[in-house]
């Protein structure tokens, strides 16, 4: 087991970054960034080091600690391999970027504000989130694309001569992201979305009166349809009608079985525009009945 103690050495700027960055902390003159390659790292708080970018590639850290550290282009999981993190610390910290091919297992977010996050093979197991997370999508399943990226990915490394890393087709062409336990009930979701089989109902969410849970969208988003019908036909009933119906193309139908909708990621400056109001009406009405 090796623990990147040289890691926390080298964190003193540098007028030339190592390219390669393996195993340690590299810096331009205006930033330190951690990049852990093919490493296995236990137990080092790097919170009191206080790196302002993170790469793994294929490392795995346990009981590693980065709290209130903020991450403004972190790569949880870059290159072709998955990195991991299994009870792990990150309270109190900022992170945006890409999550690329990364686990975490029993990891807190307590506090922590997570934004813009591109989460395609993110997989997160019993994870703990408060604080606020902002203009996230989680996949049940890789995203769209995800097989042409892998093709254009094979391209690119024959071009330079270089075989297909081991694993990573497994890894790219998967099936499913794992995603289960996991505690979302004292987070504030903002532009948050679960697509492509997420299992909401092994998932704790948020029960504020502002977030409206369908247990059973498919069901549920066409009793609201229904309930349309004795409407008049006018504009209005026409563009909440369209809205429920890309939800059924674009949720149900791309494998989502529960949704989870907040009414702020519909409003502007707190108010909802009229066909806004009438479809989370119907949809009350909806996962009432």
């Amino acid at each position: 087991m090796k623990r990147a103690w040289s890691v926390l050495l080298r964190l003193v700027q540098m007028e030339v970054v190592d390219a390669s960055g393996k195993g340690g902390i590299v810096a331009g003159k205006q930033s330190n960034r951690l990049v852990v390659e093919h490493e296995q790292v236990v137990g080092v708080d790097y919170s009191v080091h206080s790196p302002t970018g993170l790469v793994g590639v294929g490392a795995r850290f346990e009981r590693c600690r980065f709290d209130g550290l903020r991450f403004q282009n972190v790569a949880f999981g870059s290159g072709m391999e998955l990195s991991q993190y299994v009870e792990c610390s990150f309270d109190g910290a900022v992170l945006t970027g890409a999550a690329g091919y990364s686990r975490f297992v029993g990891c807190t977010f307590r506090g922590a504000e997570i934004r813009d996050l591109t989460a395609d093979y993110l997989e997160l197991i019993d994870c703990v989130f408060t604080g606020r997370i902002r203009s996230t999508t989680f996949w049940g399943a890789p995203a769209p694309g995800s097989a042409e990226r892998f093709t254009s990915d094979l391209a690119f490394l024959e071009k330079q001569g270089q075989p297909e890393p081991p694993g990573y087709r497994t890894l790219a062409l998967r099936k499913s992201n794992e995603m289960h336990g996991n505690d979302f009930s004292g987070a504030d979701l903002v532009g948050v979305a679960f697509r492509y089989g997420v299992d909401l109902t092994r998932q704790r969410l948020p029960a504020r009166s502002d977030y409206l849970y369908l247990p059973d969208a498919e069901a549920a988003l066409h009793r609201a349809l229904a309930l349309l019908v004795d409407r008049p036909a006018d504009d209005l009933t026409a563009r909440v009608e369209h809205s429920l119906r890309r939800m059924l193309d674009r949720e149900v139908g791309t494998g989502q079985r529960q949704v989870l909708f907040r009414e702020v990621d519909y409003s502007s400056k707190g108010v909802l525009r009229p066909p806004d109001r009438l479809m989370f009406d119907v949809l009350r009405k909806a996962a009432a009945s």
